[in-house]
């Protein structure tokens, strides 16, 4: 065998181990694929500006109905986004807040309004919620914005604060809690992703809500200053913004 031979041969053998290597590469089990999610906990608030269904009690044999000036409600809030699970990403979160309405007016029987000056009294309520929420991403150049839908269920109480009429007296100051539930839609808003703010540490990983809640419980018991007893219900609709931080 020429030297040349030899030469030859070992080319072909170090080229055919070659592509044996890349064989093998190329057959090699593949890992599992690894999927970024977006979840993980957050912090957060809620403020709103509350418009209050009227309440009412009895009083010195009469019923009462009150009317409310807009109030506010604000509250603090902790939980945890699961992620994107297809075409929605759920989240849980505990809430407690606390709200205010102050009086506007009263009217006796139905018959007519006791004049604004001549009524005082607050509605003040002390709210604690488990929420569950479904975040719907829209991706692409919306991407920065997510409409939400969801509610919470928990316990309100609720004080009928030194209600009365000037010149008459404090007619009711009495609470109770009941159970009470809320629904809400509306939009979260990234507004780094928005391209503003960018280089402001402090909103990474934040996220802006303004939507809609509807809040309800019943048959809260009240006693007035005279004794009378009665019953109402809460009800209010209302604006309401926050924020959440993610971790």
């Amino acid at each position: 065998m020429t030297r040349f031979t030899k030469i030859l041969l070992a080319g072909v053998a170090l080229a055919a181990s070659g592509s044996i290597v890349r064989a093998a590469d190329l057959t090699e089990p593949v890992g599992p694929v690894v999927v970024e999610t977006n979840g993980g906990f957050y912090l957060g608030s809620v403020s709103s500006l509350t418009f209050l269904d009227d309440t009412s009690f009895a009083a010195g044999g009469a019923r009462v109905s009150t009317d409310y000036d807009v109030g506010y409600y604000s509250g603090v809030r902790a939980g945890y986004s699961f992620g994107d699970m297809g075409y929605v990403s759920p989240r849980v979160e505990l809430e407690v807040g606390y709200g205010n309405a102050s009086v506007d007016n009263h009217r006796v029987s139905g018959v007519g309004a006791i004049r604004s000056i001549d009524s005082f009294g607050d509605a003040t309520t002390i709210q604690g919620y488990v929420n569950g929420y479904l975040d719907i991403p829209l991706g692409g150049q919306l991407s920065a914005i997510t409409p939400y839908v969801g509610g919470g269920v928990g316990v309100m109480n609720l004080e009928l604060r030194r209600q009365g009429v000037a010149g008459v007296a404090t007619l009711m100051d009495d609470d109770d809690t009941r159970f009470a539930y809320h629904l809400d839609a509306g939009v979260g808003i990234n507004i780094q992703e928005l391209g503003l703010f960018t280089n402001v540490a402090l909103l990474t990983n934040t996220t802006f809500d303004i939507g809609y809640r509807f809040t309800a419980a019943d048959n809260f018991s009240f006693t007035a200053r005279d004794g009378s007893r009665s019953e109402t219900d809460f009800r209010s609709h209302a604006v309401i913004v926050g924020f959440r931080k993610s971790f």
